[in-house]
């Protein structure tokens, strides 16, 4: 049975997740109509119970566009989904509110798509808001991985060393598969769906979109990158300056849930040791700064009750990731 409700009738369905972001959702779909000339497609903006008039001004300025009302704030995860069930693509394209689309990144994405039948799953190149890179390819969240980003003095060697072994590092400057994209701006294969399923609703917000790489890779397709389509993506820039170190602390508790769910509890228990050694020398020298006079006492406080709650997290992973709050 499909996990679609309707048949194939477009070539391309775009969801957009809103939660009082008129001021991002509003530009990112014009910039969509602005810049997509050669694809038929359909945008579907599910709404996280805004309250900030969004979905009255998405109708007066786009009535076309397809719009979901939830009562309440269902997160990213189950937003998106509810979107894709409905969609009528053979190319289902997660977009972020926060993205601005540039020189025709779209287009480039469907043809990419049509020439490359292996290819389950597509990211486009992120920029930041000042139009520098924004890395968005990522390696499976292995122990090896996270040793090799981590433990490895990437700093003061050759940087096209780290390119080759952290995906992170590299310069995102030509096609290539790649583990996994952060899901910004992922496109995605019906197909490809029909075999993986839709986004584990597990995931509130953070590693939704590793674990759909996996599935995807589990299943013989690959993801793909692809420079040529460039869109802006503010979020990275404006989320932190939001939630502060309450991001990462989230960040860690969906890690836990994708390692267990995909690698096992033996896996998660080495992750779990690995990071909370590396929380543990961040500890240590925050310490010898502060002894230093390097790090002031405002500063100093606020690093070791970050690094005491990230601490407790890996020492008392929570069941699945928790819903920011």
């Amino acid at each position: 049975m499909s996990l679609f409700l309707h048949p194939q009738s477009k070539k391309l369905s775009i969801t957009i997740v809103n939660t009082s972001e008129k001021h991002f959702t509003i530009p990112c779909i014009q910039s969509v109509y602005d810049e997509t000339k050669d694809t038929d497609f359909e945008i579907i903006v599910t709404d996280n119970n805004s309250k900030d008039g969004s979905v009255e001004a998405i109708r007066e300025k786009f009535p076309e566009v397809i719009i979901i009302e939830n009562k309440k704030n269902a997160g990213f995860t189950e937003a998106n989904n509810q979107s894709i069930v409905i969609a009528r693509g053979e190319y289902i394209f997660c977009l972020n509110p926060d993205c601005k689309v540039l020189n025709g990144a779209v287009d480039k994405m469907v043809k990419y798509l049509d020439e490359h039948p292996k290819a389950g799953i597509l990211g486009s190149k992120l920029l930041n808001g000042d139009m520098t890179l924004q890395p968005s390819a990522r390696n499976f969240l292995f122990t090896r991985n996270l040793l090799a980003q981590h433990m490895i003095p990437w700093k003061i060697l050759p940087h096209r060393w780290a390119g080759r072994l952290v995906l992170e590092y590299w310069d995102h400057d030509e096609p290539r598969v790649v583990d996994w994209i952060i899901g910004a701006s992922l496109m995605i294969r019906r197909k490809c769906l029909e075999d993986i399923g839709l986004k584990d609703q597990r995931y509130f917000i953070f590693h939704e979109d590793n674990d759909w790489c996996w599935q995807a890779h589990t299943k013989g397709w690959q993801t793909h990158f692809l420079p040529q389509a460039e869109i802006i993506h503010y979020g990275s820039q404006t989320v932190k300056s939001i939630w502060g170190n309450k991001l990462t602390l989230e960040v860690y508790k969906a890690q836990h849930t994708f390692i267990r769910k995909n690698r096992g509890e033996t896996a998660l228990l080495r992750h779990r040791i690995l990071i909370s050694c590396l929380i543990l020398i961040r500890m240590l020298f925050t310490n010898i700064l502060r002894l230093l006079g390097k790090v002031d006492k405002e500063k100093y406080r606020i690093s070791m009750d970050f690094h005491n709650e990230a601490l407790k997290i890996q020492m008392n992973p929570p069941g699945e990731a928790a819903r920011l709050e």
